[in-house]
């Protein structure tokens, strides 16, 4: 049972301010160990973004997946030729343009018209190499074997296609672009797949959990494994009445599958709205790729809960969350057939 569409546009606004708030949350700690983190912030780890909250390349790369996949949307409106993986291509070689010069040049339009996106915030190689390549690569014809967390972390926006089989393989191919090995583009497969399941389908969590396990296991069964041991995990907490989460024990969060991992797992122990903030915390402070696992959790519990579950002090210091806002949105929109700017993306 799809969810009312005014519903689902407020969830994919929150969808992707909630991992920017995630993704800013960790930027100032995700090269560093949980003792440093302690040393830097004290026991309890990073409790507040810093102000101004800014963003890494994590959510530049998503709001360009957004911008790709609505004009690939737009244009088949228009002409019938649906194209999302070419725009989304097109898409990632104009934010490379962003990490090249200082500002816009003059009469750019769209995402690269906006100045506040010309900021290096330390790309990964990974994702510099792949997009100044001659041609995309595929799952079937990949560049490389990476498997790291760069490609899911984008992937949100493909949650918004039109049914759950095409937000998985949009998931999977947009990070195929960038990240080759199987672990790589199946977790961003899979993370579309949990967030159409959420925010367009209205699924509980856990049964959309499961219908992401055993999708998965077709492709990739380490993925679905890992994403199996963050459910088991999970119950084990509850079980056992812990106060913490540890997260650690489903890895660093430095791979794709990994990092994925960890933010279910996070989101299945504080699944309320009412704990959005309690879950980013416990995403981010561990060793690894905090920005990583607590952008993917704050991207999911949007998905749930909408807007009404983000903190709005965070909000208050958010870069870009006006462009995030209105791209979420445009995403919500597009998926439940309501009408928006579509002059935006032609």
């Amino acid at each position: 049972m799809a969810r009312e569409p005014m519903s689902v546009v407020d969830r994919g606004a929150a969808c992707l301010l909630g991992g920017a708030l995630g993704d800013a949350l960790g930027a100032p700690v995700q090269y560093l160990g949980w003792a440093d983190i302690q040393r830097d912030h004290g026991p309890e780890g990073v409790l507040e973004p810093p102000r101004p909250a800014l963003v890494t390349d994590d959510t530049q790369l998503t709001l360009f997946t957004a911008d790709g996949y609505l004009r690939a949307w737009v244009r088949g409106r228009n002409t019938g030729e649906w194209e999302p993986v070419e725009e989304v291509w097109h898409s990632y070689r104009r934010w490379l343009v962003t990490q090249q010069i200082a500002g816009p040049e003059e009469g750019a339009t769209g995402l690269l018209g906006n100045e506040r996106l010309y900021a290096s915030r330390s790309p990964g190689l990974t994702c510099l190499r792949a997009l100044a390549a001659d041609e995309p690569p595929t799952p079937e014809a990949p560049h490389n074997e990476s498997s790291g967390c760069n490609g899911v972390t984008r992937t949100a926006p493909a949650g918004f296609a039109p049914t759950a089989d095409i937000a998985y393989d949009l998931g999977c191919r947009f990070a195929a672009l960038t990240h080759g090995g199987t672990g790589g583009w199946v977790s961003g497969g899979a993370f579309a797949l949990l967030i159409h399941l959420l925010a367009v389908r209205g699924r509980p969590l856990r049964e959309a959990v499961d219908q992401v396990i055993g999708r998965v296991l077709r492709d990739d069964p380490y993925t679905a494994n890992a994403l199996n041991r963050a459910v088991l995990f999970a119950e084990e907490h509850r079980a056992m009445g812990f106060d913490s989460v540890r997260v650690d024990r489903l890895g660093s969060g430095w791979t794709g599958p990994e990092a994925l991992a960890i933010a279910v797992h996070t989101v299945l122990v504080h699944a309320k709205g009412s704990e959005f903030v309690d879950a980013l915390r416990a995403a981010v402070n561990h060793s690894g790729g905090s920005d990583a696992t607590a952008a993917l959790t704050g991207n999911i519990l949007g998905a749930m809960h909408g807007t009404a579950a983000l903190p709005r002090d965070w909000l208050a210091g958010l870069e870009l969350v006006d462009v995030l806002a209105e791209l979420g949105a445009d995403l919500g929109r597009s998926v439940v057939g309501l009408d928006f700017d579509y002059a935006r993306y032609e």
